[in-house]
């Protein structure tokens, strides 16, 4: 957790400091760290129509049939593009009309799954620039710091499942007890210790108390911590980045929290023996 939190932050620093972006001769470079390697990915139109290259710089290799870019404008109009092997590269087959104005996502195959990952191929201060962030994407889920490539996929796929959806008190109502009503450790002992007692009825009662409380719970806390981070955040600069170094803090307490529990099996072992 320590060395993923570590990684997350160090990219972030790299993203802010626009070293990941390297710009030549018209060329629009982006590095997507796959987990499996690190791939470059660019719009190459030196001398030539442009086309997606795709290189990889370290880990494993990419046969052309793995590979697949799909762009989508702030209009909505997508298009995929296959690819083709080069030797050193593989490139797209098909050229990339003008405007380089889009979000670009890159899907990679293997195993019988694919992982993708999202690009904004758009120049800040352009007018593209509003509709890519605002328009295609809708729902505001992300917190407005670095996201990998990964992450914003993920985050985009839910900006367009409820884009232009009001979301109603009664929806979020509902899954607050759909939340609650999934069974739990806390729950299944209740119920289990009232089935031992012969209390079916009283079993049932307090696991539904239970989910009841623990919907209503979660729909306040939730509500509460984004009302709260909006205000804070326009109010305190350093929000940021104490938000930041707070999975820091998160696996200080689980290192803590297990020297605690391994002294106490310890000693408990101790005095037994």
């Amino acid at each position: 957790m320590l060395l993923r939190i570590r990684k997350d932050n160090r990219n972030a620093r790299l993203a802010s400091g626009d070293h990941r972006h390297e710009h030549t001769h018209g060329e629009d470079i982006r590095r997507i760290d796959t987990g499996h390697g690190m791939i470059a990915l660019q719009v190459f139109e030196d001398g030539v129509p442009p086309r997606w290259r795709m290189r990889v710089e370290s880990g494993r290799g990419w046969a052309s049939d793995e590979v697949s870019i799909t762009t989508e404008r702030p209009d909505g109009a997508r298009q995929t593009f296959a690819m083709i092997d080069r030797g050193a590269y593989l490139e797209s087959i098909d050229e990339i009309p003008e405007p380089h104005e889009f979000m670009a996502r890159v899907s990679l195959a293997h195993g019988g799954h694919a992982h993708d990952y999202d690009l904004a191929f758009v120049e800040s201060g352009s007018p593209a620039h509003d509709h890519i962030h605002e328009e295609m994407r809708g729902l505001d889920v992300g917190t407005g710091g670095y996201q990998d490539a990964h992450e914003l996929a993920h985050a985009n796929d839910i900006r367009r499942r409820f884009a232009d959806r009001n979301v109603t008190t009664g929806q979020i109502v509902m899954f607050g007890l759909t939340g609650g009503l999934v069974p739990c450790p806390a729950s299944i002992t209740v119920l289990l210790v009232c089935l031992q007692l012969k209390q079916f009825t009283l079993g049932a009662v307090l696991v539904l108390c239970f989910s009841i409380g623990l919907a209503l719970t979660m729909v306040t806390v939730g509500a509460a911590a984004a009302l709260s981070v909006q205000h804070v955040s326009k109010r305190w600069t350093g929000f940021s980045a104490l938000a930041a170094r707070a999975p820091y803090i998160s696996v200080l307490l689980i290192v803590l929290v297990g020297v605690y529990t391994g002294y106490l099996g310890w000693t408990g072992l101790a005095h037994h023996a």
